[in-house]
């Protein structure tokens, strides 16, 4: 498994990281993004993701991550 960048905002640090074929975004607070085959689209979730908690701060977000 390769990671490939990390995008850091608001205490979130997403990194996108290769499987195989796929690629999918990953955040230090549990949430993981869907499995891409274009690498340019899990660096698109993880900034959306980033973006998403702006002024939040860096505790988990239940339910977020398909959590009860």
């Amino acid at each position: 498994m390769a990671h490939e960048e990390t995008q850091e905002k608001n205490g979130h640090t997403a990194t996108v990281v290769e499987q195989g074929r796929f690629c999918l975004a990953r955040c230090t607070c549990g949430w993981r993004g869907p499995a891409r085959r274009a690498r340019s689209r899990a660096r698109t979730d993880a900034e959306e993701h980033t973006e998403a908690h702006t002024g939040e701060d860096a505790g988990g977000h239940p339910g977020e991550h398909g959590e009860p």
